[in-house]
C-alpha cells in the first residue's frame, strides 16, 4: 500500500487509455425500415433504438446496413460483446469500409483483444490513410501491447495530421513519458496546452511528469492550476499532496491529503500517505487518526498496523501500541518495521527479555542491520550476558569500521570479562573514530587507574569533562581522584 511509489506511474495510465475517437459518423445509406431506429437514435434515445434494430436484425438474416448500426450503438452503450458480434455478422454479409473497420477495432479493444484491435485499425488505414482519430486509437492499442515505440510512431502521425487536437499531443506526451522520454513529454504537455491552457487533465498530466523529474516548483504550479480549473481533479490533488512532502511543505501536504480524502473518502492509499505526512511533522495523534481509518478499511495491512502501533506509543499508550505492534507481526512476520517498532516500545518499556527477543528478530531479518545489532547489545550488557553483547559489537564493527559505538561497547564487555589490555585498545579506537565520545574518555580512565597509570587516568577523565562539561560521571572520577591525591600528598613519609 505504502507504495505510493506506484502511484505516480497509476495516475499517469488512468488518463493514457481512453479513446480520442467520437465513434466516427457511420455515414451509411438508411434504407426506410432503419429511418425510425435511426431517427430515436438522433433524438437522444439510444435504448430505445437498440430495440428497433435488434427487432429489424431478427426479421431480417441479410440485413448488413442495421447490423452496422447496431454495432455502432452497442459500442456507445460499451456492450463490447454485443458490438463485435453484430458488426462481425455485417462483415460477413459483405459490409465493409474503414469505419465498420475502425468500430470493430473499438469492440475488440473493450474486450481486451488487443492484437485484433490493432488489425482492424490497420485495415481501416489502409482504406482511409491519414485518417487522425484512428491513428491516434492504434497507439493506444499499442500501448495495451507494450510497444510504446509502436504508439508513438503512431500518434506522432496522428498529430503531424491535426496539430491543433490537444488530446492527440496528451496521448502522445503520455506514451513518451512512459517510454521515459520526459524533456519530449513535457514538451508536448506544453504544446497541448498552448491550444487548452485550462485543460486540468493536460495540466496534471505535466504536474506528475515535472514531478518525475523532480521539479517541485514547477510541478507544483501545474497541479494548482489542474485544481483550479477542476475543484475536484482527484489525480491533481494527489500529485499536490506529494509534491508538497518532496519540498519538506508538511503542513500543505497534509491538508492535500485532507482534501483527497474528502474527494474520494476510500482512498486508503491517501490516507496512509496522510498518516506518514502527519507522523513527520510529529503530530502522532492525527497519523494515528489516519492510519485507524486505513487499518478500519483494510485490517490487515501489516504496515498501517506498523505505524499505528508507533504513533500509539508516542500518543503514551504503551500497552495499546504492543498489542498493536503484535497484530501487525502477525499479518506479516517478516514486517522488520513492525519487529523495529515493537523492539523500541518493548525496550522504552524495561521489559528487556521481550526487546532482546524482538531486537534478535531484526537481527535475523536484516543481519546488517547495524543500529538493531547496537541495541541489542546494549540489553545485552544491560543482563550481564558480556559474552553475548561482545559478539554483537564485534559484528558491527565488522559491518562499519568506522563505528565508534561498537568499539565502545566492545570495550565495556571486554572490561567487564576481565580484559583490560583488549578494552583499554577499544576505548583507544572509539576514540579515534570520535574524538567527542565523553564517555569513552572515562571509561579509559578508569582502566588505566586500575593499572595504577593514575596521571593518564586523570588526563582522561579533564578530556571528558572538556567534551562534555556536564558527564557527571567523569566528575565524580576526577574528584575522587583529587582527593585521594591530597590524602597521599598529606600522609607522612
Amino acid at each position: 500500500m505504502s507504495a505510493v511509489a506506484q502511484l505516480d506511474r497509476l495516475a499517469r495510465l488512468w488518463g493514457l487509455f481512453v479513446f480520442t475517437v467520437l465513434l466516427m459518423g457511420l455515414v451509411l445509406p438508411v434504407a426506410a425500415d432503419l429511418d425510425s431506429a435511426v431517427s430515436l437514435y438522433k433524438s437522444g434515445k439510444l435504448d430505445d433504438a437498440i430495440e428497433e434494430l435488434r427487432t429489424i436484425v431478427s426479421s431480417d438474416r441479410q440485413d448488413a446496413k442495421a447490423r452496422e448500426w447496431l454495432g455502432f450503438l452497442l459500442l456507445k452503450k460499451s456492450d463490447y460483446s454485443g458490438a463485435l458480434a453484430a458488426l462481425k455478422e455485417a462483415v460477413a454479409l459483405k459490409a465493409d469500409g474503414p469505419d465498420i473497420r475502425c468500430n470493430l477495432g473499438m469492440a475488440y479493444f473493450g474486450l481486451g483483444q488487443y492484437q485484433n484491435a490493432a488489425a482492424e485499425f490497420e485495415k481501416a488505414l489502409k482504406m482511409r490513410p491519414g485518417w487522425a482519430d484512428c491513428l491516434d486509437n492504434l497507439g493506444t492499442t499499442f500501448l495495451r501491447l507494450g510497444q510504446v515505440d509502436r504508439a508513438i510512431d503512431a500518434y506522432r502521425k496522428a498529430v503531424a495530421i491535426a496539430p491543433r487536437d490537444q488530446q492527440m499531443r496528451n496521448n502522445l506526451a503520455l506514451a513518451l513519458q512512459e517510454a521515459g522520454r520526459l524533456d519530449e513529454a513535457i514538451s508536448e504537455f506544453r504544446k497541448a496546452l498552448a491550444i487548452a491552457p485550462q485543460n486540468s487533465e493536460i495540466l496534471t498530466n505535466l504536474g506528475w511528469a515535472l514531478k518525475s523529474k523532480a521539479d517541485y516548483r514547477s510541478a507544483r504550479d501545474a497541479f494548482i492550476k489542474a485544481i483550479a480549473s477542476d475543484p475536484k481533479n482527484y489525480r491533481a490533488h494527489v500529485g499536490l499532496a506529494e509534491v508538497y512532502g518532496a519540498m519538506g511543505e508538511l503542513d500543505r501536504a497534509a491538508s492535500t491529503y485532507e482534501a483527497v480524502v474528502r474527494l474520494k473518502p476510500d482512498d486508503i492509499v491517501s490516507r496512509y500517505n496522510l498518516g506518514v505526512t502527519y507522523m513527520k511533522s510529529s503530530q502522532f495523534s492525527k497519523a494515528a487518526d489516519a492510519f485507524s481509518a486505513v487499518v478500519k478499511a483494510a485490517p490487515d495491512d501489516a504496515d498501517a498496523l506498523a505505524h499505528l502501533g508507533w504513533c500509539q506509543f508516542k500518543c503514551g499508550q504503551i500497552d495499546e501500541a504492543i498489542k498493536t505492534l503484535r497484530s501487525a507481526i502477525e499479518k506479516d512476520p517478516k514486517l522488520t518495521a513492525g519487529w523495529v517498532n515493537l523492539a523500541n516500545v518493548l525496550t522504552a518499556k524495561g521489559d528487556q527479555t521481550e526487546a532482546i527477543r524482538a531486537w534478535e528478530k531484526v537481527v535475523s531479518l536484516s543481519p546488517k542491520n547495524t543500529s538493531a545489532r547496537l541495541n541489542l547489545a546494549s540489553l545485552l550488557l544491560m543482563q550481564n550476558r558480556n559474552e553475548d553483547a561482545l559478539a554483537e559489537y564485534r559484528k558491527v564493527a565488522e559491518l562499519d569500521p568506522k563505528s565508534a559505538d561498537a568499539q565502545f561497547g566492545m570495550g565495556v564487555a571486554l572490561s567487564r570479562l576481565g580484559k583490560r589490555d583488549q578494552a583499554i585498545a577499544c576505548y583507544k579506537k572509539a576514540i579515534e573514530l570520535n574524538p567527542k565520545m565523553a564517555a569513552a574518555y572515562n571509561n579509559l580512565g578508569v582502566e588505566l587507574e586500575k593499572e595504577n597509570k593514575l596521571e593518564e587516568a586523570r588526563e582522561q577523565y579533564i578530556r571528558a569533562l572538556k567534551v562534555d562539561p556536564n558527564n557527571g560521571e567523569a566528575r565524580r572520577n576526577l574528584e575522587r581522584y583529587e582527593e585521594l591525591k591530597k590524602v597521599r600528598n598529606s600522609s607522612p613519609g
